[in-house]
């Protein structure tokens, strides 16, 4: 239990002094196709003509808002950063990972189109389907080497064993030697441990100090889109 503590504190740490924007984290969807196979970049609203699909006619959306999108029957996306997809369930049955491929947060079928979605029974029944995938952004290389040094260090700190993380002592004196030692809790408000290297990686991956992910809004812009 004390190791698991360590290695969690380690983790929330320096996720945030990272501008917790790293980080992968499991999600389900059930995406509805829309058949727009001519998107027109940059529309102030949408337009729709009619189109022959297998002897049905459809009401074909041309136009994706203020945004550029891939559309049409064969492509979905998912809401974003994607990181992985872990599996994809049609009609309650899992489908191979060789029937579709990942471009960003496009997700193409080589089977010819997605399936119908009906939303009004769950996910797992006959005419739905799901995507299971990771959101996020993958830590940055080293994450791993500085959670694994910072949260040996609290674990030396629980065990009383000699500890790299600075103590709450501003200086000390001894035989006419004066040593100023950093608070933690200043440290802390720069983002920084004491630990060297562990400083150095936080400041290379984030260099702003940045608190949270930025973040760009729009009146004009619907969420979905």
């Amino acid at each position: 239990m004390r190791l698991q503590a360590a290695i969690d504190t380690a983790v929330v740490v320096l996720w945030s002094f990272t501008g917790r924007q790293f980080g992968c984290c499991p999600v389900t969807v059930r995406p509805c196709v829309r058949n727009e196979d001519r998107p027109l970049a940059w529309l102030p609203g949408w337009m729709w003509f009619p189109e022959l699909d297998g002897g049905v006619w459809r009401n074909v959306v041309c136009g994706c808002g203020p945004s550029c999108r891939v559309t049409g029957p064969g492509v979905v996306h998912l809401p974003g950063p994607v990181c992985e997809v872990t599996a994809v369930t049609v009609d309650g049955a899992q489908i191979d990972s060789n029937a579709y491929v990942l471009e960003g947060d496009r997700l193409y079928t080589r089977l010819g189109r997605w399936p119908e979605q009906n939303l009004r029974v769950p996910a797992g029944s006959p005419g739905t389907w799901s995507v299971e995938y990771l959101q996020g952004v993958a830590p940055p290389a080293g994450a791993d080497q500085m959670v694994g040094l910072l949260a040996r260090e609290f674990w030396n700190a629980c065990t009383g064993e000699k500890c790299r993380l600075p103590k709450r002592v501003e200086s000390v004196s001894r035989q006419g030697v004066s040593v100023k030692l950093s608070d933690p809790a200043a440290l802390f408000d720069r983002q920084q441990t004491g630990i060297p290297e562990i400083d150095m990686w936080v400041a290379a991956v984030n260099p702003h100090h940045l608190s949270a992910p930025s973040a760009v809004s729009s009146p004009d812009y619907r969420a979905g889109f």
